[in-house]
């Protein structure tokens, strides 16, 4: 029983480092997200497993089909009948024959489809990459959003304490003390419904990235990235569109393989046949060749045109919604990028001016609470906007890059 012990903490202990590795950070920045939405999220795990099956796909059309012997013993028991002898045998062998162009057309179908499996990976992993970095953002923004209703929350505490103290001197009355209370519990509630959202952002990345109960913290700030509004590369090297165009050729090449196997099967057969009692043999040499009577195999044929005008359709309809991608994303960041450097000349000087007027008037009697709520308020409510301004513009950023095919790293 004592080594049986020993050996199950052992095992324990090699065991927990793969497991602490395998875990993921409980604080992430964006880098670090998007690395982990091109390692081995469930979505491309399940590409990768698309590309095993072109494979296997690919294996079976470069087999040879099979040949097929057969064996038989034949024994006449009474009066000979259907040879002179009374026990005959045989032995045959049949092999199929491709017809040229079957084998190829077949080969060169499954080649690119694995080709198409593969632009399909690096497709989805670039797609994948930015809606985690979409979902790490909303994380700050959420995160961003508590620390503000917290910071608020400290200063209608701070503004309290000058309107109770005012209120001791006579100089405010109990409704200016129960309005602050009051704006104090309704900032409670939005702390509480800020709280969660944050989880609901948390759950939203984790499950992206294929962690289950996973509770990530976004390191970092709300800030914009730094690239470049106008694209580098054209858009028709987007990974979507790379995606689909191997996918059309893979379906046109279906096309072909199917084109050909409606021709008749053909196969060569020889065997050799001997009696024994009187002892005799012959040999036998010929061919077999299919009568398409009824069945023409019309149906796979046309199927596998149907897939490939699907596969052509698609492949415009991508390269549409790309180019339109990258315009879109484009005029988003630089029209956010300006509404942001609005924001930063115009509006955030002047904030903690308004919250210092707003304090100094009441206290000097020359403003009531509303007024000096009204300013707490709006300051935070500011800053609250400022935060999805940036969020806006980083999300557009992200997009800009997926449309761009920036983020198309995912490797089988």
């Amino acid at each position: 029983m004592k080594w049986r012990f020993v050996l199950s903490l052992m095992m324990i202990a090699l065991a927990a480092p793969a497991t602490a590795a395998e875990a993921p950070p409980e604080s992430v920045d964006l880098p670090a997200v998007l690395t982990l939405a091109r390692g081995a999220s469930p979505r491309l795990e399940l590409e990768r497993k698309q590309i095993a099956l072109a494979q296997a796909e690919r294996t079976t059309a470069g087999a040879y089909p099979n040949p097929s012997l057969s064996f038989e013993r034949a024994r006449q028991p009474g009066e000979l009948t259907n040879f002179s002898s009374k026990v005959a045998r045989q032995w045959s062998v049949q092999q199929p024959i491709l017809l040229p162009g079957q084998r190829s057309s077949r080969i060169r179908a499954a080649d690119l489809g694995v080709d198409a499996a593969r632009s399909r990976l690096a497709a989805t992993g670039n797609d994948l990459t930015a809606d985690a970095g979409a979902a790490y953002v909303e994380l700050l923004q959420a995160q961003s959003k508590r620390v503000a209703l917290e910071q608020g929350m400290a200063d209608l505490d701070r503004l309290r304490g000058i309107v109770a103290g005012r209120q001791s001197a006579g100089m405010a009355s109990r409704y200016d003390v129960l309005r602050v209370d009051i704006e104090l519990a309704d900032w409670r509630t939005q702390l509480a419904e800020a709280q969660a959202d944050l989880i609901d952002r948390q759950g939203q990345l984790a499950g992206l990235l294929g962690f289950p109960g996973w509770r990530p913290h976004g390191e970092g700030e709300l800030r914009p990235l730094p690239i470049a509004a106008t694209p580098a590369a054209s858009t028709g090297d987007s990974p979507a569109v790379i995606a689909s165009r191997k996918e059309e050729a893979a379906a046109l090449a279906k096309v072909d393989a199917a084109r050909r196997d409606r021709l008749p099967n053909f196969s060569v057969n020889g065997g050799r046949f001997w009696t024994t009692q009187p002892y005799g043999q012959t040999y036998s040499l010929g061919f077999e060749i299919e009568v398409p009577l009824f069945d023409t195999r019309r149906g796979a044929y046309q199927q596998a045109r149907a897939q490939a005008e699907s596969a052509s359709l698609q492949r415009t309809l991508t390269e549409a919604q790309s180019n339109a991608d990258v315009e879109r994303y484009r005029a988003q960041v630089e029209q956010r990028s300006a509404a942001l450097a609005q924001f930063e000349q115009q509006l955030a000087p002047r904030l903690p001016q308004l919250q210092a007027m707003a304090d100094d008037a009441y206290r000097l009697g020359r403003s009531s609470v509303l007024e000096l709520l009204d300013a707490t308020r709006v300051r935070y409510q500011t800053a609250l906007s400022r935060d999805e301004l940036v969020a806006n513009l980083m999300e557009a950023q992200l997009r800009l890059q997926a449309a761009r095919g920036e983020f198309a790293q995912a490797r089988p």
